[in-house]
């Protein structure tokens, strides 16, 4: 009984990584926003992120979009694995100045491949098959 529970402490303490505090990430199932995104808004971009995996990836990922002067809210649903951006002007370029924000950080879109050094940093649960140690 003591080794399992060491295992699973050990399991779920990865998903924090080294340098990344307890009260810092979002508890499993919350919003990483305070309130949903208006999709209906022209200004609204919605960024496929197939490789995201759990609330830490979207607390990073989120972190990362905040560093774009033309982002002005964010909103990541893990679940269907999209980020919602509030920008205020929907340009090809400014989608692209977004979508490179999110590489850096260690995450690819279907437009950009991820920054390889940023993605061997992430725990191993935001790792591609990471999500199994959520289950």
């Amino acid at each position: 009984m003591g080794s399992a529970l060491l295992a699973l402490g050990l399991l779920l303490s990865s998903c924090a990584g080294d340098d990344t505090a307890q009260a810092d990430r979002v508890p499993a199932g919350e919003q990483t926003t305070a309130a949903v995104l208006n999709t209906d808004d022209p200004n609204v971009m919605k960024i496929s992120v197939p490789t995201m995996q759990c609330e830490s990836c979207a607390k990073t990922i989120t972190n990362g979009i905040k560093e774009v002067p033309s982002a002005s809210d964010v909103s990541v649903d893990v679940d269907s694995k999209t980020v919602f951006v509030k920008v205020a002007n929907n340009t090809p370029e400014t989608r692209m100045e977004i979508e490179k924000a999110i590489a850096g950080v260690g995450y690819s879109t279907p437009d950009i491949q991820r920054d390889q050094a940023a993605y061997d940093k992430l725990p191993d649960c935001c790792k591609e098959g990471g999500a199994e140690m959520h289950e």
